[in-house]
């Protein structure tokens, strides 16, 4: 009989009371769930969305006057209902400026949220080299094109070791200065072991410039030398090794 009454006791006793505490630490727990739920139904509704309204449907080519564009979109062959996402334009631009010799460069711009442009700059042929009697034939920014047995019209011979970068550096800031003073009839530029740098115009005289030092002036007042003092159908030597004094002597 005492059993009975202490299990009834015992039954009879109100159930443990939850703390402030426990309730706000539940409260947290709860909504902290819910929040994380709500932002797993957010990340799996963008991933879909970007997987079925972000694909490839277009590509554009323009800039190319030697490759079309089924040539070009052939090679890159992006699959189909591919990711814009996902297509790596570096990779692109890469494989293309490598697979296609007369193309100087390739830029690959994603325009949201379907199309891509391909811009493509040709290979024009600017200079050459001489090696045993063969021309080896070069783009505008120096990328190596063909061999030839005879050199291509309307370029510039380069007379130097094209692969000595800093006889090529030379090289490439003499092209620099010749564009910015409009000396556009350059027919060869030259960069001899010892640094003396030279140059060819017209076919028609030869410019000995000495060493780089001062060479932007140097160049500024053969152009003003060219255009004032010299008539169309001379030929001579300029000596611009002085800088300060031009010295032309006719043949």
């Amino acid at each position: 009989m005492k059993q009975n009454k202490s299990k009834k006791a015992a039954a009879a006793q109100p159930p443990k009371r939850v703390s402030r505490k426990d309730l706000k630490r539940r409260r947290i727990i709860k909504r902290l769930l819910s929040f994380f739920a709500l932002i797993a139904v957010i990340a799996t509704a963008f991933y879909f969305a970007m997987e079925m309204l972000f694909v490839v449907k277009e590509i554009n080519v323009s800039g190319s006057n030697i490759f079309t564009a089924e040539e070009i979109t052939g090679f890159i062959a992006i699959p189909e209902e591919e990711n814009i996402f996902r297509t790596d334009a570096e990779e692109i631009e890469n494989r293309i400026e490598e697979e296609f010799t007369y193309i100087e460069s390739a830029k690959v711009i994603k325009r949201l949220p379907e199309r891509i442009e391909i811009i493509i700059t040709d290979s024009t042929e600017s200079y050459y080299t001489v090696q045993e009697d063969i021309y080896k034939i070069y783009s505008q920014n120096f990328k190596y094109l063909r061999n030839s047995s005879e050199p291509p019209v309307g370029t510039i011979w380069i007379d130097t070791d094209i692969s000595d970068e800093e006889k090529m550096s030379t090289v490439k800031q003499l092209v620099e200065l010749f564009r910015k003073y409009e000396m556009t009839e350059v027919t060869k530029i030259s960069c001899s072991e010892d640094n003396v740098i030279g140059a060819v115009y017209a076919d028609r005289f030869e410019i000995d410039f000495g060493t780089m030092l001062d060479i932007d002036y140097k160049i500024k007042m053969c152009r003003k030398v060219l255009e004032e003092k010299i008539d169309t159908e001379e030929k001579g030597t300029i000596d611009a090794t002085a800088g300060g004094e031009i010295v032309y002597k006719r043949q």
